[in-house]
């Protein structure tokens, strides 16, 4: 049974979070499976180790996506490799060439110019929902080093709404990648990723700063580095990337 993607669409002036909006829907119980929360303002929207996502006003396209999974807990990273595939299509679409910072950021030409943010219920062992939260700046870019929009890109407005209907297009017709072969599935999010054997710096959570190539993720979805040649892999809250100052 295939999830219909905006099966159900809300549309919210403003919310605390639209992440937050759909888990108040599920923990009430009247979730649909691929509805869609989408809101003009955030004013606690989350990203990735706790950074708050800055949006600007009704400019950007902010949402989440309800969803019950028909894959195994053990494979939970799919959504997040589906999605960002999903996302360099989209943007495709729109003159884009983009490149996925990993874990979930999107990069057009070394700025960033969205992010996605999944949260997992379970019960038990099993994955019962995912919440995919995807901010992607459209019509303005915050006021941060290395941040950018599509209008900065292309030099074009465009609806938020149009983005996210050719973005939920895209995710609805090629739930096969989604449900399909894991190792395929990983292999594409690997295509998508930018930054891949340069060598880079990197800095651990204690501080101390190192140099490797990315080699790609393990099945985990942990990124794979190569340190003095060897593949070390790391989880998401251990390493962070040192971009040289632009």
């Amino acid at each position: 049974m295939m999830t219909k993607f905006g099966s159900v669409f809300i549309q919210l002036a403003s919310v605390d979070s639209t992440n937050n909006y759909a888990a108040n829907l599920i923990q009430q119980g009247c979730c649909q499976d691929g509805s869609v929360i989408m809101a003009d303002y955030q004013t606690m929207g989350r990203g990735q180790r706790g950074n708050s996502w800055q949006s600007v006003s009704a400019a950007n396209l902010m949402f989440s996506i309800a969803f019950q999974p028909k894959y195994p807990l053990e494979e939970q990273i799919r959504l997040a490799w589906y999605s960002a595939i999903i996302w360099q299509q989209c943007l495709l679409r729109f003159g884009l060439s983009t490149q996925i910072k990993w874990p979930n950021d999107i990069y057009v030409q070394g700025s960033k110019i969205g992010g996605i943010l999944i949260e997992q219920q379970l019960k038990g062992s099993q994955l019962e929902w995912s919440i995919l939260g995807c901010g992607i700046n459209v019509n303005d870019a915050p006021e941060l080093q290395q941040a950018t929009s599509i209008l900065a890109q292309t030099g074009r407005q465009f609806k938020p709404q149009t983005v996210l209907t050719e973005y939920l297009d895209l995710l609805n017709a090629q739930q096969q990648i989604l449900n399909g072969d894991f190792l395929k599935l990983k292999a594409l999010f690997e295509e998508c990723m930018g930054f891949r054997n340069q060598l880079l710096r990197f800095e651990k959570k204690d501080g101390l700063i190192f140099e490797g190539k990315i080699l790609g993720v393990n099945v985990q979805g942990e990124l794979q580095v190569e340190v003095d040649g060897k593949p070390v892999s790391f989880g998401n809250q251990e390493i962070r990337f040192l971009f040289p100052s632009a």
